[in-house]
């Protein structure tokens, strides 16, 4: 998950410095990763994705939209569950963010919004 996001959405690296430290402290620097789920929450989704949607900051979109398409294309099911639940909840629970996006996504990505869009009607 981090070296994905670290690769695709280099907007992202300040805040996944910021929690790899963070767990450092809480760890008693013993350990510096915060999860998958923090990472993709804290490190990409709120400070980089969703404002980059919000400001309709197209090159953050693209890779954004890259960034998904690796991940739903993982082939592991604990990656692809999480961005179904973090990211395409998202999306699909503000119509808004859907629309700046759908021209953006992927197929993984297009695939996950059929999938999830009958929860949202």
């Amino acid at each position: 998950m981090r070296q994905s996001i670290w690769e695709h959405v280099p907007e992202a690296r300040p805040f996944i410095t910021e929690l790899e430290q963070e767990e450092l402290e809480l760890t008693n620097g013993e350990c510096s990763d915060p999860g998958m789920y923090s990472m993709l929450s804290y490190g990409f989704i709120h400070p980089v994705f969703r404002p980059a949607l919000e400001k309709w900051a197209e090159e953050t979109i693209v890779r954004s939209a890259r960034l998904i398409e690796t991940l739903l294309g993982s082939g592991r099911p604990q990656v692809i569950e999480l961005v179904s639940i973090r990211i395409t909840d998202l999306l699909l629970g503000f119509p808004e963010l859907w629309e700046r996006f759908a021209s953006y996504a992927g197929p993984h990505m297009q695939f996950e919004a059929d999938l999830r869009r009958k929860y949202y009607r």
